[in-house]
């Protein structure tokens, strides 16, 4: 998709110099994704604790799943 923006040029040549992109282009979408990513982790780690599965052992040894903690 093409878009139209206008971003500072320090900003963009400091993006594309920490992230080794060859491109403005490829050094928006690797900060752009790299964005989502921490984004997504932070709701995951804000989410620790809270999830909580009631689910058999038994059940769990049917399926060959492993325990996580050990």
């Amino acid at each position: 998709m093409r878009t139209t923006l206008d971003l500072p040029e320090d900003l963009l040549r400091d993006l594309q110099r920490v992230t080794g992109a060859p491109t403005r282009r490829e050094a928006v979408v690797v900060a752009l994704e790299d964005f989502i990513r921490r984004q997504r982790l932070l709701r995951v780690a804000a989410a620790a604790g809270q999830l909580d599965f009631d689910v058999d052992p038994g059940e769990l040894r049917a399926t060959g799943a492993r325990r996580l903690d050990g």
